[in-house]
């Protein structure tokens, strides 16, 4: 995981409150996040907002599993201590559940890296998969 797998993430949630702003505003977003540069042509905000409905949940995962994970140790309960992966004691189940997480967290990202290229493709107004997007 990399710099560039979190802003991914970051992106991802904003992509579609963006879609609401101005055209500047998108552009600058894909360029600061993704290194997008701005490209004329007509941008398909519709698509990008069908793109964001997969992408957005996936970041929102990203974004819990790493607060759950930090966070493990104010949420233990002695008295159920026996019952959790990597129990008895807070270290072993820390570290099971830390374990858990990053693969989770691994493969979300991996899964939101196509998505936010193609979002970032749809409302830079690129070309796509060989179809052309007409030029104003």
């Amino acid at each position: 995981m990399k710099i560039s797998d979190w802003k991914r993430v970051l992106y991802a949630l904003l992509a579609l409150p963006a879609c609401f702003g101005s055209r500047r505003a998108r552009q600058l977003l894909a360029e600061r996040l993704l290194h997008v540069p701005p490209r004329e042509g007509t941008p398909r905000y519709l698509a990008a907002a069908g793109v964001s409905v997969p992408a957005i949940p996936l970041a929102l995962l990203i974004g819990f599993l790493v607060w759950r994970i930090v966070t493990y140790g104010l949420f233990w309960d002695p008295s159920t201590a026996n019952e959790s992966w990597g129990g008895p004691s807070l270290a072993g189940a820390w570290i099971v559940h830390f374990f858990c997480a990053l693969g989770m967290a691994v493969v979300a990202m991996w899964v939101l890296r196509p998505l936010t290229d193609l979002q970032a493709r749809l409302l830079s107004g690129r070309v796509v998969a060989g179809t052309t997007v007409p030029t104003t």
